[in-house]
């Protein structure tokens, strides 16, 4: 069964038998059913590795804990301990791509203790029978015992790594015939020329990590294939069980049987004396995880580093090396068709050395060129190792801006650049870098040799370094562009702060000039088909409506105008326009507003055309009062009517603004005297015309100003 094995099976349901014995109230019996599920479900851990074995093991170790801690009100101590050790237990295969083989070793012995000190305090502080001393006591025993083998897990493998892997980048790949898990003889050369290979070292059927780490690369295979890069992996177990583990994981590569460990031996990942309880056992010891890509000319390209054998765990780092595989073949074939061509097919060994030392001189003038150009880059460069952040080279721009020398900075890493509070960020900064190919950033700032912080912006790019991915830093000091910032966004402040002000006191005198002006809903109440639109286009404007109802106290004769009798109602209307926009032509408002409203009083304004010589000059008088100051040209232009709707009789009078009548569709235009009402003494004062005009039922009289028309 590919995805219910049967221990895990068994444990699912003796945690259901478990589960019923505890509602009937036999916790005896539920605790030893539990116990005996957890270590059907960890007895598989080493053949088969799922969520779903993963769940049996926590429920069973959970269903211990309440079938002893169910009967009391206590703090569930027990539970808690149970808890912890399936956790040192198991957790380091659930999570396998982060903790690895022996990375955060310090886990399990931590696990251990927390659920050790656990077991006793609930012993201790709960009124239990025996049976909470005994049913966890193996689970706890068991993760102490997993945490020792973790510990010298770690201890061996980092041993064996400390000189490298035998096979070495850059050399020839040694040959190699191992069976198939059919059976199929497949040697190294079968692919020479053809196929690029990349070859997993795994440790056998019996590894959970190596379970985890084939179905990684399955995951990946498809993209492999699309690169031409076949992946085969290489364990020591028999042809039969090799077999049942890619059936068992539905691996689409093949599996290699190295059962005499031989090409184990030759790649020098072999571990000849392992030692490890729950590991299976070989003769020959056993295989170190490891990784090789062997090009088509069988030259290998990429080595897991021993030093960090999780690497191998993740095979997108291998990427970027394979991206130039193909074109890196063909240019090696084409170079060694030409020289054969160019040489006769000649072998001489004079004529090659010549030749090889040319090329050698070619490439230290090419390299001695790049760093050059390095080496003279005024922005900082830092070439940064993917897996641990060392630093493998440097400029001098570098080690100026962080006060080290080349040789002191090639010793850190990316990390001792960093402020300790940054170190998480960093992390996810090298991990988002590789996910992405490269990024932009400024959020993380350098500290130097003395201990002060440089804000940099950096750009940060994945490209292969000596056979192997890097990251290429390139950084800039932007203390200066920080500091011209921080000054602009000062003068913003002290430039929003003051356009505030002003703000405040447009909307203010908004206010104000709002309260000067007459509602315009008071117009139907003397005119019930009328309307106003007025929209300025600042907060406060220089147009403005003006409109008032006066009742003729006496007989009125005007000499240019219509006589009135006593009592007869007269809707004065004006739209006046003020020179200015904004404030200035709010005050000029407020000012033709108060003389318009004087000339209600005036005995002698009868007319709309004295009206306006009235406002014209009393314009001249308010604004020239004082002599010292250069004159004023201000001024208004303006439309005024007096209308008797009783009568049907209109009288007009403009300054530059004419009105409108519309009667039967048909457009009546009224024309202003061409002269504006100013404020300008040298101006020669001409009096207005009175217009009169004869209305009829259904006309429509139309005042505006120029602003309407300014809008579009």
């Amino acid at each position: 069964m590919k995805n219910i094995h049967v221990s895990t099976t068994l444990s699912v349901l003796l945690n259901a038998a478990s589960i019923a014995c505890l509602a009937l109230g036999y916790s005896m019996l539920s605790s030893i059913l539990s116990l005996i599920a957890y270590f059907s479900a960890i007895r598989e851990v080493s053949k088969y590795t799922s969520w779903y074995q993963f769940g049996a093991v926590f429920c069973s170790a959970l269903l211990i804990g309440i079938a002893i801690e169910a009967p009391f009100r206590v703090v569930p101590f027990i539970m808690l301990s149970l808890f912890t050790g399936a956790a040192a237990s198991i957790l380091r295969i659930v999570f396998f791509r982060f903790f690895t083989h022996t990375g955060y070793a310090w886990f399990e012995p931590f696990a251990f203790v927390v659920a050790l000190v656990f077991y006793v305090c609930g012993n201790l502080t709960g009124a239990y029978a025996w049976q909470a001393w005994a049913f966890p006591a193996p689970v706890i025993l068991f993760s102490a015992i997993l945490a020792w083998g973790i510990i010298k897990d770690k201890k061996q493998l980092l041993s064996h790594a400390e000189g490298g892997y035998r096979v070495k980048i850059g050399q020839p790949a040694t040959e190699f015939a191992l069976p198939d898990q059919d059976g199929n003889l497949v040697r190294l050369s079968d692919f020479k020329g053809k196929r690029h290979l990349l070859i997993i070292f795994v440790r056998g059927d019996w590894c959970p990590g190596c379970h985890m780490m084939l179905r990684t690369y399955e995951k990946n295979n498809e993209r492999f294939k699309s690169k031409n890069i076949l992946v085969m992996a290489i364990g020591p177990d028999p042809i039969g069980v090799n077999r049942g583990m890619v059936e068992k994981l539905g691996l689409d590569f093949k599996v290699l049987s190295d059962e005499k460990q031989k090409t184990a031996m030759v790649y020098g990942v072999q571990l000849k004396e392992y030692d490890n309880d729950f590991a299976e056992k070989y003769e020959e010891g056993i295989p170190l995880p490891a990784s090789f890509l062997i090009d088509k000319n069988g030259t290998v390209r990429y080595v897991s580093r021993p030093d960090k054998e999780g690497e191998f765990l993740n095979p997108s780092l291998i990427f970027p090396i394979i991206e130039g595989l193909d074109a890196r073949f063909d240019k090696q074939n084409a170079e060694g068709k030409e020289l054969s061509a160019s040489t006769g097919g000649s072998s001489e060994p004079a004529t090659q050395n010549t030749e090889s030392k040319e090329t050698i001189a070619s490439l230290k003038k090419q390299l001695n060129n790049y760093e050059s150009i390095i080496d003279q880059a005024n922005d900082s460069i830092l070439v940064i190792d993917i897996v641990d952040g060392k630093i493998h080279q440097s400029n001098p721009s570098a080690a100026k801006l962080l006060e080290y020398s080349k040789g002191e900075l090639e010793k850190l890493s990316l990390f001792d650049l960093h402020p300790k509070e940054y170190l998480e960020k960093s992390s996810r900064l090298v991990a988002d870098v590789w996910e992405k190919g490269g990024m932009i950033y400024k959020d993380i700032p350098f500290r130097t040799k003395s201990g002060r912080l440089i804000p940099v912006e950096c750009s940060a790019k994945v490209a292969p370094f000596a056979g192997r991915p890097a990251i290429v830093i390139y950084a800039r000091d932007i203390t200066e562009r920080i500091r011209l910032e921080q000054e602009i966004n000062e003068q913003r402040r002290i430039i929003d702060e003051k356009s505030k002000d002003i703000t405040d006191s447009i909307e203010y005198s908004k206010r104000i000039q709002r309260s000067i002006f007459i509602e315009k809903e008071k117009l139907k109440e003397y005119a019930p088909d009328s309307f106003i639109f007025f929209q300025p286009r600042d907060v406060v404007s220089g147009d403005f409506y003006w409109f008032t109802n006066y009742i003729i106290k006496e007989d009125l004769h005007a000499h240019n105008g219509y006589n009135y009798k006593a009592g007869t109602s007269i809707l004065v209307v004006a739209a006046v326009d003020c020179t200015g926009h904004g404030v200035p032509g709010a005050f000029m408002s407020i000012i033709g507003n108060t003389l318009l409203n004087q000339t209600l009083s005036n005995l002698s304004v009868n007319s709309a055309a004295y009206a306006l010589d009235f406002v014209n000059a009393e314009l001249k008088k308010s604004l020239n009062k004082n002599t010292e100051d250069a004159p004023l040209r201000d001024g208004m232009d303006i439309a005024l009517c007096c209308i008797d709707f009783e009568g049907r009789r209109l009288e007009y009078a403009g300054a530059n603004n004419p009105i409108y009548i519309i009667r039967n569709k048909e457009l009546i235009l009224l024309k202003a005297d061409k002269q504006p009402l100013t404020a300008a003494m040298e101006t020669e004062v001409k009096p207005f015309t009175n217009n009169r005009f004869e209305l009829q039922k259904g006309d429509t009289v139309y005042l505006f100003t120029d602003g309407f028309a300014d809008q579009f």
